[in-house]
C-alpha cells in the first residue's frame, strides 16, 4: 500500500494532545493519526452500516409496536430495580 502526505489543520491545543500521546507511546505523530483515523472510520462505516440496515428494516415493515417496546423496557427495568 502506498502512502501519500495531506494538509489538515489543527488547533494548537489538539496538536499538543497528539504528540504527547505519541511520546508516551514511543511512536510518531502520523502513527497516532493514521490509528485515530482508523478508529474513526471503522466505527463511522459501521454506523452507517447499522443506520442503513434500521431503514430497510423499517421500509420492509420488520419493525415493533411502541407499545410492545415500552413493555418490554419496563420490564427490564423493574427487574433490575428489584435486584
Amino acid at each position: 500500500m502506498s502512502a501519500r502526505n495531506i494538509s489538515l489543520r489543527m488547533d494548537d491545543e489538539k496538536i499538543d494532545r497528539i504528540d504527547r500521546l505519541a511520546t508516551e507511546i514511543g511512536r510518531s505523530r502520523a502513527w497516532v493519526l493514521n490509528q485515530a483515523a482508523d478508529h474513526y472510520l471503522d466505527y463511522e462505516e459501521w454506523f452507517v452500516g447499522q443506520v442503513q440496515e434500521g431503514i430497510a428494516d423499517a421500509k420492509s415493515g420488520n419493525t415493533f409496536p411502541h407499545e410492545q417496546v415500552m413493555a418490554q423496557l419496563r420490564r427490564k427495568i423493574d427487574k433490575a430495580n428489584a435486584s
